[in-house]
């Protein structure tokens, strides 16, 4: 059985929240983070579980929007996200800045310069930023080369929060460690999304990040099948 990934806690967020007497989280990406599709969302586990822990002492607000890149992401960066003055801010782009047909892409070097200028922003609000990954795709399902560089833009978000010194959730390696009947069959709604199932096991993941078991949820029924999946990869 391979060694099972290590979580560790995102400490100053959870400073953030614990010691704040009130506060935004924005989550800020793109169709990974816009709600665009029934049923659970990853964003609603986190409110739940951060509630469970903490009570309603902030408001989460999703500033995602499909079809995004970086460049889109920060021209309504001051309207989706500085308006709401956030104490947190959890960004996930790239699915769109690494397809390679124009109008989208955004080249590697610019698009690490935009997670740069992004963090820059965050920290300018006093807020704390935390990087994200996507999960694993289904790579045969996708175009080749959007393939290749759907796997190079997650390591450079990898080497912007290394070089930020910010907070990674590394979704990808989670979900890369899924068995592969699971992943594929399982967790992804396309190529390139995932279904509910999915959404529910970001959302545990993140969780987990901060310390909370999703347990304390109320009613967690629906997110058990993602709890047992996360217990059997990580630890």
């Amino acid at each position: 059985m391979a060694e099972k990934i290590e979580t560790p806690i995102c400490r100053e967020a959870v400073e953030k929240i614990r010691d704040s007497r009130y506060f935004n989280i924005v989550v800020f990406g793109a169709s990974n983070t816009e709600r665009h599709i029934p049923g659970t969302h990853w964003s609603d586990v986190l409110e739940l579980g951060i509630r469970a822990a903490y009570g309603r002492k902030f408001h989460l607000i999703n500033a995602g929007e499909s079809g995004n890149n970086t460049r889109e992401g920060l021209a309504r960066f001051d309207r989706d996200v500085a308006a709401f003055s956030p104490g947190i801010v959890i960004v996930t782009f790239a699915g769109n800045d690494c397809n390679p047909a124009a109008p989208k892409h955004v080249p590697a070097a610019e698009f690490s310069r935009n997670l740069d200028l992004i963090v820059e922003k965050i920290r300018g609000l006093d807020a704390v930023p935390i990087l994200q990954t996507y999960y694993k795709p289904h790579f045969k399902g996708m175009d080749p080369r959007r393939g290749e560089l759907f796997f190079e833009y997650m390591q450079l978000i990898r080497e912007a929060a290394a070089r930020n010194g910010v907070f990674l959730v590394d979704q990808y390696k989670y979900f890369d460690a899924v068995p592969a009947e699971t992943h594929l069959y399982g967790l992804l709604r396309n190529a390139m999304h995932v279904n509910e199932y999915g959404n529910t096991l970001i959302g545990v993941i993140l969780l987990h990040h901060l310390g909370i078991d999703p347990r304390r949820i109320a009613c967690h029924e629906s997110l058990l099948p993602a709890m047992d999946l996360y217990d059997r990869i990580a630890r």
